[in-house]
Parts: C-alpha cells; sequence; structure tokens
C-alpha cells in the first residue's frame, strides 16, 4: 500500500441493486478517530443525511456503472470523498454495510429488500429521507478488565451495542462497545456520540 493523503469528507453510499441497475437509498458520514497513535481509524458513522440533487446525480450515475459491470445484488455500500461539489470514488463493498442498523426506520425494510433483489426480485423505490442516527466506537484509552458489574452496568446502557463479555480485558486502542445517539443534524449527533463515549469509558474506568 501507498496511501495518499486527499481532501474531502469520507463519505459512503448505502444502495440495493438488482445486477443492472440500484435504488440508492442513502448517504451517511464515516467517522474517523486518532486512535494510539493511528490517525485515520474507523469509529462510526452518521446516516442518512440529506443529499443535494447534484450529489446524488453523481452516485447513481456511478451505480448504473458499477452495477452492471459487476454484476451486483443485494445491498452494499460505495465508499467516496466529498470535495465540494465533486467527489472521488474510493471502494466499492458487494456487502450489508456498517450503516445497516441506521436504515431500521426506513420506510423500506433493508434486510428485506436485499434478499429480494438477491432472489431476483424487484427493487423497491426510493425511500424519502429519515431521521438521521449514529453510532461511534468508543476505544479504551488504558488497560481495561471488564468485570462482571461493569459488565451489567454496561448492558444496562441505553442505546449500547457489541457488548463484551464479563472477564474481557482490554489494552489501549482495543473497541471496547458502540454507542449510538439521535440529533437533527450530523454536528448534534457527533457533539452527543462523543459525549456518551467519554461518559462510557470515565465510568469504567473509574470502577476499574
Amino acid at each position: 500500500y501507498f496511501p495518499r493523503e486527499r481532501g474531502g469528507v469520507p463519505l459512503w453510499a448505502t444502495f440495493v441493486a438488482d445486477g443492472r441497475t440500484a435504488v440508492l437509498l442513502g448517504c451517511n458520514e464515516q467517522l474517523v478517530q486518532s486512535v494510539v497513535g493511528h490517525r485515520h481509524v474507523y469509529g462510526g458513522v452518521i446516516g442518512p443525511l440529506p443529499m443535494a440533487a447534484a450529489l446524488r446525480a453523481q452516485l447513481q450515475a456511478a451505480l448504473e456503472v458499477l452495477v452492471a459491470e459487476f454484476g451486483l445484488r443485494g445491498l452494499g455500500s460505495l465508499d467516496f470523498l466529498l470535495d465540494g461539489e465533486g467527489i472521488e470514488l474510493l471502494e466499492l463493498n458487494p456487502r450489508p454495510p456498517a450503516s445497516l442498523a441506521l436504515y431500521a426506520g426506513c420506510a423500506i425494510a433493508p434486510l428485506a429488500a436485499h434478499l429480494r433483489a438477491c432472489a431476483g426480485g424487484a427493487l423497491p423505490a426510493r425511500p424519502a429521507e429519515g431521521a438521521p442516527r449514529g453510532q461511534a466506537i468508543a476505544f479504551a484509552r488504558r488497560p481495561l478488565r471488564l468485570d462482571e458489574a461493569a459488565a451489567a452496568w454496561l448492558a444496562a446502557q441505553p442505546d449500547t451495542h457489541d457488548l463484551p463479555a464479563a472477564g474481557t480485558d482490554f489494552a489501549p486502542g482495543d473497541p471496547v462497545c458502540s454507542v449510538g445517539a439521535g440529533g437533527v443534524d450530523a454536528d448534534t449527533i457527533r457533539a452527543r456520540l462523543r459525549q456518551r463515549r467519554t461518559a462510557l469509558l470515565d465510568h469504567l474506568e473509574n470502577d476499574a
């Protein structure tokens, strides 16, 4: 690998395809964290976000070419950078994406649409934009061991996912769990996720 720094906001599009064309379900912001000296660690996702008509048109055009070329079926994601009004495509993932949980309240059932498309059925109509939500990973800031009481406390917290078992040891930088939050826009959700992540780690560290 010879990575390069690129300008723009890291985003990805969630879509469902039938081997010939695709329906764009939404656009998501990729959260990037600096973790134990690593500057570009995947830290979570916020979506679906509002899309300008020009951005939607560019993504749809790209998907039309890629889906037909590779015969993609079912859910997938297209990673890209948004710089101004232009996009730079990065990666095509032919699988249900990490953003799938954010679409649980969507007008269509994404997993049902995935199974139907894979079986040769019709694609759904393009859904209306839903309220955005976010999920973020809480990474250990120092060595931790999760005892029974801490594991029970963690499991009792609202909108907390990917829960570890009691007795798990964490080195700095290890993922502890995921937290979720909603809000009116991406800035609000980003702030709430940061607050929830910090409060959760503060509690676990104080009890350790």
